[in-house]
């Protein structure tokens, strides 16, 4: 721990004062009032070293300033008081000399030694204090002629200076563990469309928007989960379900870089959202497979598809793989195009039979459907729901449960639902 300076130069200045060295100790604490004049424990100390010295004045000026800081200090009231009114001198009369009787010289001796015995007695008995086993002796010898009064100085009250005693060490604090790192998929239900919210170490990416309709929906639910800027907004492609709510997203939140796969659209939709990304002044990130988005330090995106653009929108679809060490998430936009192993599978295309391959490829421990109730496709189909039972994999759907979180700490995954 770093040593205060200035209390440094106090410890000497006390020092100072008790080796009996008070003029460089009047030196140090001069100079600690005159760069902080509310330092009370050093007025203190200026006072207690000019006490010792002729001026006095300027030490009770020392103590009152003291006082005046820190007005119920026992000590620098004290310090006052004693320097005001330091204790009186006393002064004690020497006994009269013994003068002998001119008719009685035989007795005289003895009577001297019989009375120089009985004072040695009373002043080593501490009977008669103050007074000098010599002086008392030396008045009662005979001839040795008047004493005059001689003062008992008493010393100076010796004032001893607020010394703050050296804190005791506090225990070292046992460091908090650091949370661990999580990452978080919201599946957000915004009817017959795609939208998810990835989180991790405080960044926000979005997959996709939903449809036009559900587009304040979508943007109520980023609030009440803090989002206040995106970090990415991925377009998978520019159909109206998956890229309908993008203009109130990008007119809610500052978008940093919208990410898609370069294709453009003659409907008046697109034509929206890309004005939208340029009034935004958001960066455009156009992306391809083996291609990937720089998200957080434990949670990569890697682009997966495609690999090459066909003029099919479905099939141009960027493919996403979201991974955080062990568990994987694969976004296919509407792609039956997806290969490699998933631990969760955001199903392509909403329930059609367009996702049966996608299953049967990443062989997931769990599928998200996105889709409305009662829609007008007949989804989820049947074969598609067989193959997911086939494959054992847990099945959410926001139709049925509504948005679906999924939390991951890279090494297990747990979902809840929210209606």
């Amino acid at each position: 721990m770093a040593v205060d300076p200035d209390e440094s130069r106090f410890d000497e200045g006390i020092s100072l004062i008790k080796a009996g060295k008070i003029e460089e100790a009047i030196d140090i604490f001069s100079e600690l009032v005159e760069k902080d004049d509310r330092n009370h424990k050093a007025w203190n100390a200026y006072g207690v070293a000019l006490s010792q010295t002729i001026h006095k004045e300027s030490a009770i000026h020392c103590f009152e300033n003291a006082l005046q800081l820190d007005p119920d200090n026992k000590i620098y009231q004290r310090n006052l008081n004693r320097t005001k009114n330091p204790p009186s001198k006393k002064t004690i009369r020497k006994k009269a000399e013994l003068t002998p009787h001119k008719s009685g010289k035989r007795w005289i001796a003895p009577a001297v030694l019989l009375l120089l015995a009985g004072v040695a007695v009373l002043i080593v008995s501490g009977l008669v204090p103050g007074v000098s086993v010599s002086d008392q002796v030396r008045s009662l010898i005979p001839g040795s002629g008047p004493v005059e009064e001689v003062p008992v100085i008493t010393p100076e009250p010796v004032i001893t200076p607020e010394v703050t005693p050296e804190p005791t060490p506090e225990p070292t604090p046992v460091p908090t563990p650091l949370p661990e790192p999580e990452t978080l998929f919201h599946f957000i239900d915004v009817s017959q469309g795609d939208a998810a919210l990835i989180q991790s170490e405080g960044k926000n990416m979005l997959i996709d928007a939903g449809p036009k309709s559900s587009g304040p929906r979508l943007v109520e639910y980023l609030k009440r989960q803090n989002v206040t800027s995106l970090d990415y907004v991925v377009a998978s492609h520019p159909f109206d379900d998956h890229i309908g709510g993008m203009v109130d997203v990008l007119k809610a939140f500052e978008v940093r870089t919208y990410v898609d796969n370069g294709m453009t659209h003659t409907s008046d939709l697109y034509k929206d959202v890309i004005n939208a990304v340029i009034s935004d002044q958001a960066v455009r990130m156009i992306v391809t497979a083996g291609m990937n988005i720089p998200f957080t330090n434990t949670t990569k995106v890697d682009i997966i598809g495609p690999h090459r653009l066909t003029g099919h929108q479905d099939t141009d679809s960027l493919v996403l793989r979201v991974t955080m060490n062990n568990v994987s998430v694969v976004f296919p936009g509407d792609s039956s195009e997806v290969r490699g192993p998933a631990t969760i599978l955001k199903l392509p295309d909403h329930g059609s039979d367009a996702g049966i391959g996608p299953i049967m490829n990443t062989r997931p421990e769990a599928v998200v459907i996105s889709l409305a109730s009662g829609n007008p496709f007949g989804y989820p189909r049947s074969a598609t729901l067989t193959e997911i039972m086939k494959q054992g994999a847990q099945v959410f759907r926001t139709d049925v449960n509504g948005t679906i979180v999924i939390r991951t700490n890279g090494e297990n995954w747990t979902a809840k639902t929210v209606r």
